[in-house]
């Protein structure tokens, strides 16, 4: 007989996911237990529990957070899983493996087709062998904006021969040679979101085969309705027409676009990058970043603009046997994703392992 059993949290449960939670995160987890498992605009979070037999104790949890999704052109409800721990005494008895397969079966009784990210390395190997893919990777970019940046951002680990005669470069030289155009284009804070958001939405989502929804009532809760507001969100116009949309979170020294969406043109895209960096440059931050998949025109140019590629993880997609939209779904070219995506109010913090 097993030791621990796996079963759907109840509405009664909140103490129990709160308690297990807040272990990972080694913070009270209350207040974001009340904004993404009960306010998602896109649909309350499921989560799983694994009780441990004799005892009756909760040992584990996962969740899975709905989103709404574009795929190919399709509005789908997908969902990104989180929250994933384990009692340390219970490790290694195959219990993340099981509540990650009883999840991917019971969401799909819930309505939410597939379920995607990139989990920690420790994570994904057990929604693995519950059945998902590694589809493409997650991957880091960092663009030095001062002295220290450079070495930093290069030679944290064996470089390039690009990233070393970056390195190499007076910043100076380096902002001069990967300028792009911004003639004609602004940054503006945004306080309030609009019907233009959700045209321009629909316009950049065409040139995605998959992308998250970014509708104005999505923006307005993961930005405005942020208790902390540390992510700041900036419309970009380019002669008074709204083209793009980025988010921004400082600590301090660094500076992070943490979601960006634009119409699907290199020069919009170069601009959009280019505004940023000259507005970051100007304050006391040494460095941007930006995490995200490879697919599309987001990649080449944030390579175009001097970015240098750090570290990354495996981006992970669930779906069921017989999906209609599986090629598209487990093509590694076909996803658009952003940090933001991730659902944290929060980019730099000790995100938990």
């Amino acid at each position: 007989m097993s030791d621990y059993h796996i079963r759907k949290a109840a509405e009664g449960d909140r103490d129990r996911v709160i308690r297990l939670v807040s272990k990972m995160w080694s913070e009270d987890i209350a207040p974001r237990y009340e904004r993404f498992y009960l306010s998602n605009p896109h649909g309350r979070a499921l989560t799983w529990l694994a009780v441990e037999t004799s005892t009756g104790e909760t040992v584990g949890c996962t969740s899975i957070f709905p989103r709404r999704v574009i795929v190919d052109g399709r509005e789908r409800t997908g969902s990104i899983g989180g929250d994933c721990y384990i009692e340390p005494r219970m490790r290694r008895r195959g219990i993340a493996t099981a509540l990650h397969r009883e999840s991917l079966i019971g969401m799909r009784e819930e309505g939410i087709d597939f379920m995607y990210g990139p989990p920690n390395p420790s994570n994904l190997h057990a929604l693995v062998k519950a059945g998902s893919r590694v589809v493409t990777n997650f991957k880091r970019w960092v663009r030095p904006l001062a002295g220290r940046a450079v070495y930093r951002a290069a030679f944290a680990r064996v470089p390039s021969r690009l990233e070393a005669q970056i390195a190499g470069l007076p910043l100076r030289v380096l902002d001069r040679l990967t300028r792009a155009d911004v003639r004609g284009f602004t940054l503006e804070e945004v306080t309030a979101f609009g019907p233009e958001f959700d045209s321009l939405f629909e316009r950049a989502a065409s040139g995605h085969r998959v992308v998250c929804v970014r509708d104005r009532d999505y923006l307005q809760w993961r930005y405005l309705k942020s208790p902390g507001r540390r992510q700041v969100p900036f419309a970009v116009r380019h002669e008074g027409e709204l083209v793009g949309f980025v988010s921004l979170e400082t600590n301090g020294e660094q500076a992070a676009i943490v979601d960006m969406f634009a119409l699907r043109d290199q020069r919009v895209t170069d601009a959009t990058l280019q505004v940023v960096l000259d507005q970051v440059a100007a304050t006391a931050c040494s460095g941007l970043e930006v995490s995200c998949t490879p697919a599309g025109v987001l990649a080449p140019s944030l390579r175009r603009l001097g970015f240098i590629g750090r570290s990354d993880r495996g981006f992970q997609v669930a779906v069921r046997d017989h999906e209609a939209q599986s090629d598209t779904l487990l093509n590694p070219n076909a996803w658009y994703f952003m940090a933001a995506d991730q659902d944290m109010d929060t980019f730099f913090s000790d995100l938990p392992d």
